[in-house]
């Protein structure tokens, strides 16, 4: 009966042997998700990753810094869109405003090499992690090798048990159990590690995505700098630092925004009307779906409204302006049908598209027209090619360099065209 006993402990334990093979197995292969966790890295990591943090740390008070000194400078701006326009008033402004921009751009630049410490540091947890786990292995290794062996003597045990030799066996079955529990305490560390691995490898990723968002924040602010300098340099040259023939330039802009603005409205609701009449309950495709970024380009240089526009204190900027090299493709935001197409020679051109619920989209300073008026055009068919540069074809006065002014506007009145492109 006793023999008995002790034949089933010891196939008992042969299975557990078989069992934390397979266990091993699997806990090397795949892991369960679960919360980052803190690991005990060398002394070595541990000074690196201590100094890049110091390091991320000093970077975000800078920028902090940076960012403080900008809305100094943008509450000033605010309270002088309320004087009267002059050109010392236009030139003060003009100068703010670049100052703003510049801290707004440092910022940007001291942020993006704030997370690209921070990946440096994910990096360096990652490295430090993956030894761990190398290390972890092996110890599960040798672990299972000792379990290995020391099944291999029960069998020797089993010819002891028969002598009745119950002492040493339970000696060694009490070891035997304390290796399957220091297999079982290393999958579980190997587990733990292999879990902390996913955690900052999915930090890594994300700080890799936000600073691509950075970088084109950067990109927009640094042709948004350009811009207003260009806008300040063609101000004095044009003006000689005459008031007199400043107030003309004024008046001349004022002019120009008044009198597109009414013909685009105005052109809108005689095409529709024109349009009922030529489709006369017919179905065509004018859009009804989502619209399309109009240029491969998502880099703005301004913002609808956008607080920074040169020329606020004349007229509210009611586009986009997009960068686009000077003759690039142009593309249909949407399908629809071609209300205006205004070549005005050097002064500003124009292409109008009219789409279904009362919206329209409006492509300005375009250097050349590829589309007719009264013809349909689908998504994403060129329709012209981009300009802006000054003094170049379908530029116009309010332009200080290549880009596309791009407009949706909802029943003739301008709306925020992010709203409508997809992001």
């Amino acid at each position: 009966m006793a023999d008995a006993t002790k034949t089933k402990k010891i196939h008992k334990h042969k299975r557990i042997f078989q069992t934390l093979i397979v266990l091993v197995f699997f806990a090397v292969a795949s892991v369960p998700h679960a919360q980052s966790i803190e690991l005990s890295l060398d002394s070595t990591y541990n000074q690196e990753i201590w100094e890049l943090n110091q390091q991320i740390s000093d970077k975000r008070k800078s920028v902090e810094a940076l960012r403080q000194q900008a809305a100094v400078y943008k509450k000033s701006l605010a309270g002088k869109q309320r004087e009267i326009a002059s050109l010392s008033y236009q030139i003060s402004t003009l100068n703010q405003t670049i100052t703003k921009i510049s801290l707004e751009k440092e910022a940007l630049e001291l942020s993006i090499e704030e997370i690209n410490l921070q990946i440096k540091n994910s990096q360096l947890k990652i490295q430090a992690t993956e030894e761990q786990i190398a290390d972890q292995k092996e110890s599960v290794a040798d672990l299972v090798r000792t379990l290995y062996i020391a099944d291999k003597q029960n069998n020797v045990l089993y010819l002891l048990a028969s002598t009745n030799n119950l002492g040493d066996y339970l000696s060694q079955l009490q070891s035997l159990q304390g290796i399957h529990d220091d297999v079982l305490l290393g999958i579980d560390g190997l587990s733990n590690l292999k879990v902390a691995l996913i955690g900052e490898q999915s930090d890594l990723d994300a700080q890799k995505e936000n600073i691509k968002g950075l970088q084109v924040d950067l990109d927009s602010k640094s042709l948004s700098l350009e811009d207003q300098k260009l806008v300040k340099y063609s101000l004095v040259n044009d003006t000689r630092g005459e008031e007199q023939k400043y107030q003309q330039l004024l008046e001349d802009l004022k002019d120009e925004q008044s009198r597109i603005n009414n013909d685009i409205v105005s052109l809108e609701q005689v095409a529709r009307e024109k349009l009922n009449r030529q489709l006369q309950g017919q179905e065509r495709d004018l859009g009804s779906g989502p619209m399309a970024w109009p240029v491969p380009s998502r880099v703005i240089t301004s913002y609808f409204h956008d607080p920074d526009y040169p020329y606020r204190n004349i007229f509210e900027h009611p586009a986009l302006d997009i960068k686009s090299p000077q003759g690039a493709p142009i593309y249909a935001a949407a399908s629809g049908y071609v209300a205006r197409a205004k070549d005005a020679g050097l002064s500003y051109s124009y292409i109008m598209l009219i789409h279904d619920n009362g919206l329209s989209t409006v492509y300005g300073h375009v250097s050349k027209i590829v589309v007719e008026e009264g013809s349909f055009v689908t998504q994403g068919q060129i329709i012209g090619n981009s300009g802006g540069t000054p003094r170049t074809a379908g530029a116009g006065n309010l332009t200080t360099g290549p880009h596309l002014h791009f407009e949706i506007r909802l029943n003739g009145i301008p709306v925020n065209p992010l709203n409508y492109l997809p992001q």
